[in-house]
């Protein structure tokens, strides 16, 4: 499969060849269980999360297997109105009135803010958001809560092609790629 592969700058990076010619079999191994580490990699980093662990949704005798975003998993979880508080997503206390509820919490049931109860939701994605991402976003918000804005924030407005230049990235937590 090699000898055809169109060689392009990042599969030049991936493949550490300056073409597809001088790919040998060691290498193309080493790549694919570079690839397998990333991956299992960013699976470990949802470990600790309780609802948030996968984007497979597993098929039955009537519908098949497909593939649910994270970000899709999230809204629907912030405008779910069955679920009173979020299992995954944690209220941080700010100012003196959370400070005062969550002082009197110790002495009697007072509930925490819900994400949904505000009029503007601000949704920032540390890492790079696709322009898809944010589409699917914009279009799921007035279905699940109408008059709602939700604001989303990035570090960075993904391509295609940096999704595999990040996963390849030598420190994945600090990704210099110079774009």
């Amino acid at each position: 499969f090699c000898l055809h592969m169109r060689q392009t700058p990042i599969t030049g990076s991936i493949l550490c060849c300056d073409s597809s010619v001088n790919l040998t079999l060691h290498k193309s191994r080493g790549v694919v269980n570079e690839l397998m580490s990333s991956l299992r990699d960013v699976a470990g980093a949802r470990e600790l999360m309780k609802q948030f662990k996968s984007v497979y949704v597993p098929g039955s005798h009537t519908h098949q297997a497909s593939y649910k975003p994270l970000l899709k998993q999230v809204v629907e979880e912030i405008f779910n109105p069955e679920r009173p508080d979020p299992i995954d997503i944690e209220h941080m206390s700010s100012g003196l009135t959370d400070l005062l509820k969550t002082g009197f919490s110790m002495f009697m049931k007072v509930s925490r803010p819900h994400p949904s109860d505000h009029p503007i939701l601000i949704l920032f994605v540390v890492g790079g958001i696709t322009v898809s991402e944010a589409k699917m976003v914009k279009d799921l918000v007035p279905s699940l809560k109408p008059g709602t804005q939700v604001i989303v924030l990035s570090t960075r407005l993904l391509k295609p092609l940096n999704i595999p230049e990040l996963l390849f990235a030598t420190d994945r937590l600090h990704p210099d790629l110079g774009f």
